[in-house]
């Protein structure tokens, strides 16, 4: 779906996001745990708008819930866990069973040494983080601002509402990984236009 302008973009977009109930009751949740430079980002929020389009509800093939937050001034892994268990315990108890994935970016580097062997610098902030992240779609953040909701797309909505998957390059991502979220994608979604890495 085209649109005429960046702006124009931005107010679809928030119009699909609100239609999504769930989305909307965790970001909800997420606002009054008042954590810093938070957003749910990712998978949940790009498919929500490919399921509006493809006529689907908005949650099919959605597989989890990422939500991100910065927090420099405390690196636990154990704090990160039991915020991410505070999570998933509160949803289950509203029947919303999705795997929620739940990070500290100013802690990733230490993540991605540990968990895949990679030297990466940290982090400056959430919007640091997403910019990395592997696809174009993949890069795209809500978070609420003075009980607005705000959208972060470093890469902007056009690759979103076209369903186009455009690889990010740098040194934190490669053709594998590249490819399995690809796989994965054309698992759940029809008509996607796949720019090879």
């Amino acid at each position: 779906m085209k649109y005429k302008s960046i702006e124009e973009q931005n107010e679809m977009f928030i119009k699909i996001i609100k239609q999504n109930r769930d989305l909307m009751i965790i970001l909800h949740y997420i606002e009054e745990l008042k954590l810093p430079n938070y957003y749910i980002a990712a998978g949940s929020v790009f498919q929500t708008i490919w399921n509006y389009y493809d006529n689907k509800p908005l949650n099919y093939g959605i597989k989890d819930i990422d939500i991100i937050y910065y927090d420099s001034d405390n690196l636990s892994k154990d704090t990160e866990l039991d915020l991410e268990n505070k999570i998933i315990n509160h949803f289950k108890n509203l029947d919303l069973n999705y795997d929620f994935d739940v990070h500290n970016e100013a802690r990733m580097h230490l993540w991605k040494k540990e968990n895949e062997n990679k030297n990466i610098n940290q982090y400056k902030n959430s919007e640091d983080a997403i910019d990395q992240w592997i696809a174009t779609v993949h890069a795209i953040g809500v978070t609420k601002e003075n009980n607005n909701i705000k959208v972060y797309a470093p890469y902007g909505l056009s690759d979103i509402f076209s369903k186009t998957i455009r690889p990010i390059k740098h040194k934190a991502n490669s053709k594998d990984l590249y490819k399995r979220k690809v796989k994965s994608w054309k698992e759940r979604f029809n008509d996607l236009n796949i720019i090879e890495w």
